[in-house]
């Protein structure tokens, strides 16, 4: 009879856990809703913030997913810990704006060549539970991106 109750109990803890949100998300979810407690954080959608650091010209256009941009990117978590700098290899990145991650692409789609941003994104919009080499599973990225350029196809 013991063992029947250790593994009922065993099943509700495990399958309450599947559906529950980890420690993790819930630590994610409280930074965001604190960052946005700043007034020079504008949201996006829910995991998706940014602080404008400066600011392009307003007539220069905003790049579409089949554009080919030309950025700097300065990737930190939220320790601080830097995980990737094209600043610090004083290279920027040329790429489809279709080839970032969902967050970048969201936020890149918004901006002008000339905008400096910082940059939230919830490992939703990143990647996730897998992670990346320096990038721990469900960590936040903090990107400050300037966009240098945008070329069609």
């Amino acid at each position: 009879m013991k063992k029947i109750y250790l593994l009922l109990t065993l099943f509700l803890i495990i399958g309450c856990n599947q559906d529950s949100p980890n420690i993790t998300q819930i630590q994610n979810m409280q930074y965001f809703i604190d960052n946005s407690q700043n007034p020079d954080i504008i949201e996006v959608e829910n995991g998706l913030q940014y602080s404008i650091i400066q600011n392009g010209d307003v007539n220069n256009p905003t790049a579409n997913l089949d554009d080919i941009i030309t950025a700097h990117f300065h990737g930190t978590l939220t320790n601080g810990e830097v995980f990737w700098s094209s600043v610090d290899m004083n290279e920027p990145l040329e790429i489809p704006l279709s080839g970032l991650i969902e967050g970048c692409q969201k936020i890149i789609s918004l901006m002008r060549a000339g905008d400096k941003w910082k940059v939230f994104i919830d490992p939703s919009m990143a990647y996730g539970d897998e992670g990346r080499p320096g990038i721990p599973s469900n960590s936040i990225l903090i990107f400050e991106i300037e966009l240098l350029e945008i070329a069609s196809l």
